[in-house]
């Protein structure tokens, strides 16, 4: 019985030591696959607008305190409106030099940062969110303040600037400056009425934005509303007349200006558009109370101007 199990363990050892010595089997030969190249994935490079690069330049030029150079960039006549800052709720600058200056006076030495991020373009008008940062609103404790803005590029320079403080920042920002400037909350006040009254308000549209020629106390009732336009600088013009709400006034108006309709704390009582060159009467009838005015033009559309307010009294 040993002998025989011997015998299938030799046989079966001889038959491994047979495998291991005989030559392995030829690989069976495969085609290479057919590979197409692939080219090489290419991020395509982001393209800024022709209009927002410019607007973009500018505002980087402006951060590093290059004032001239970002003058360059807009148009000799350029206009730029600054809307909803106390105590008038509108600044005016004309001119290129008018508004490098502005900058100079308004940012040098104040650590200033502009943050432009470009929404759309429209007609050649850019229009963007912006934030801006500088010591003395940081001191303030109100940085960032955060604005809509505007700006109309014509052959590659900047024809037109609005900005306009939004109603959320103001709610900061006019408290805070008012504290730190006390003389600025004495010009918001309404002004007394006077002896001198008028019936009609005479509004000229004019060099780009509007005035009102005659007393600013007016007489309840039947008021005559005459604008004259005599600028040409826009497509068309219009005029508003508005009361508002106890506890607000012409600059939290002119904040409100970038959205659509008027606030729920006003009541629009007068509008009227007009076009390059019209002269016209308008007949109003108010009671007692303090009116507004704001000037606008366009396109783009944007206030050019207001006055105000006017005291109404029986």
């Amino acid at each position: 019985m040993k002998t025989h199990q011997f015998a299938l363990i030799s046989l079966a050892m001889l038959l491994v030591l047979a495998a291991c010595a005989a030559p392995a089997s030829a690989p069976v030969p495969t085609a290479a696959p057919s590979l197409t190249p692939i080219p090489p994935t290419t991020v395509p490079e982001p393209t800024v607008d022709p209009a927002a690069a410019v607007v973009l330049e500018m505002v980087e030029r402006v951060n590093v305190e290059d004032y001239a150079g970002a003058a360059e960039l807009m148009a000799d006549d350029m206009m730029a409106y600054l809307v909803g800052m106390p105590p008038t709720g509108m600044e005016i600058y004309r001119g290129r030099q008018a508004f490098q200056t502005f900058l100079e006076e308004c940012c040098t030495g104040q650590h200033f940062v502009w943050e432009v991020a470009p929404l759309q373009t429209q007609d050649g008008v850019v229009y963007t969110d912006s934030k801006t940062w500088m010591d003395f609103t940081r001191e303030l404790g109100v940085a960032p303040n955060i604005w809509h803005e505007a700006f109309e590029v014509k052959d590659g320079k900047i024809t037109l600037y609005v900005s306009t403080i939004t109603e959320d920042a103001l709610v900061h920002f006019k408290p805070a400056l008012l504290a730190a400037i006390p003389d600025l909350a004495a010009a918001l006040q309404p002004p007394a009425a006077s002896d001198e009254t008028a019936a009609e308000l005479n509004v000229i549209i004019a060099d780009n934005t509007c005035t009102a020629d005659g007393p600013t106390t007016l007489q309840a009732g039947a008021i005559a509303v005459n604008v004259n336009v005599q600028d040409g600088r826009f497509e068309r013009y219009a005029v508003t007349l508005f009361t508002l709400e106890e506890g607000k006034d012409m600059v939290d108006l002119m904040a409100s200006t970038y959205n659509p309709g008027p606030p729920s704390w006003s009541n629009l009582l007068f509008l009227e558009e007009l076009s390059p060159g019209d002269s016209q009467s308008y007949m109003l009838d108010a009671d007692a109370s303090l009116l507004y005015l704001i000037c606008w033009a366009g396109p783009p559309d944007t206030p050019i101007g207001n006055a105000g307010p006017f005291v109404v009294q029986q």
